[in-house]
């Protein structure tokens, strides 16, 4: 972790792959999904709540990386993750408020265990 970031959590690391770092874009259900209007996914690092919902399926192949605070590695989102080769953080407990639009690295160079960080936070406007 570089100096200008702030730990955010750990999760199960599900394959080890290289460190990545991209914006943060949480999916609470298949309506933000769906909500997609041709967005550019590929620096997108998907955050949900729930590991065996797979609503995320449509996009998964295009995400940069899933966080998810449940599942498991035999999960049904684990499975779809290893077969596209999408870098996946299961059962991730997040000790910072992480809001769509956040910077984060995942640290995925442990074969058990990922670190979250944030890098920088999305500016609020008034």
């Amino acid at each position: 972790m570089s100096d200008s970031s702030t730990h955010a959590g750990t999760g199960v690391n599900l394959f080890v792959t290289a460190n990545l770092s991209g914006t943060a874009r949480w999916f609470e259900d298949t309506a933000d999904v769906l909500g997609i209007d041709d967005d550019d996914l590929e620096d997108t690092i998907a955050f949900v709540h729930k590991g065996g919902m797979t609503f995320l399926s449509p996009i998964l192949p295009d995400l940069k990386a899933i966080v998810c605070t449940a599942g498991s590695r035999e999960s049904h989102l684990a499975i779809l993750s290893r077969e596209s080769a999408v870098p996946c953080v299961l059962a991730a407990e997040l000790s910072a408020d992480i809001a769509t639009g956040t910077t984060v690295t995942l640290e995925l160079s442990d074969a058990e265990t990922a670190t979250i960080d944030v890098v920088s936070t999305p500016a609020v406007t008034a």
